[in-house]
């Protein structure tokens, strides 16, 4: 499987690998007043290892609902959300939360960043949750930092640094987890050009040399040609669906 709803078309060829996402025929709708509106409606699709897979529309689309099922953050109407082989929906709240503190990574176009803590603190704080020693913890989030380029502002707050600085800062949060699935909601929306393609370069960097699973989530036309997979979004509906190159790049 690899795209399927009444409304999609052909899906592309899939990389010969065993999905590490997956949406199984996902309904959702949300009330607007007294009126019930359906969001989503019967989608499937499958997401891979080692590729940044943008999901692009316009506004109210359905593109951050499908992330947020396919994330766990919200349950769907009917359907299932598959997570490295985990039927998300059959998991209790504890679970839940213990999964996605282990195997995911969350950025955001706000940055959700403490004003009161340094660089290097926002990257180590997961790391304790999840029960690394200190040291590891601190070793992590300075690896992290570096590969985000921001080694230099490690002590500095969120009021010290730019929008770029502060999303990079976001990102190496999420990576200093080492996380399968790397989730990204509008990540360069508020970002200008320069900032913004830093953090696409590093996205797809994460995908390339780490194996994750990137799932982005963006109307911002300069993902597109920096993505691995682009798929095509409007009414709740996935309307196509294209690869860039090789589905499978060799990491380097």
């Amino acid at each position: 499987m690899n795209v399927m709803n009444a409304h999609s078309p052909a899906p592309t060829a899939a990389p010969r690998t065993a999905p590490s996402l997956e949406a199984v025929r996902l309904c959702k709708s949300f009330l607007s007043g007294m009126v019930s509106v359906q969001v989503l409606q019967g989608l499937s699709v499958s997401l891979y290892p080692s590729e940044l897979s943008l999901i692009s529309g316009p506004s109210g689309c359905g593109k951050s609902t499908l992330l947020s099922l396919m994330s766990g953050l919200q349950a769907p109407d009917s359907g299932h959300a598959m997570a490295l082989g985990e039927d998300l929906g059959k998991l209790g709240t504890r679970a839940l939360e213990k999964f996605r503190l282990r195997h995911t990574g969350f950025v955001f176009q706000g940055f959700n960043l403490f004003p009161a803590l340094t660089a290097i603190e926002q990257v180590q704080l997961p790391l304790g949750y999840m029960g690394l020693r200190s040291d590891e913890a601190l070793r992590r989030a300075q690896q992290a930092l570096d590969e985000v380029g921001l080694s230099h502002r490690a002590h500095m707050r969120p009021d010290e640094l730019s929008g770029g600085e502060k999303q990079r800062v976001a990102i190496a949060r999420a990576m200093a987890k080492a996380p399968q699935l790397l989730f990204a909601d509008e990540p360069t929306s508020a970002l200008d050009a320069e900032s913004g393609q830093r953090v696409i370069d590093i996205l797809h960097r994460a995908a390339r040399n780490h194996g994750t699973t990137v799932l982005c989530v963006s109307h911002d036309p300069r993902l597109v040609r920096h993505a691995d997979r682009v798929l095509g979004m409007e009414d709740g509906a996935i309307r196509s669906d294209w690869r860039q190159t090789s589905p499978l790049k060799e990491k380097q």
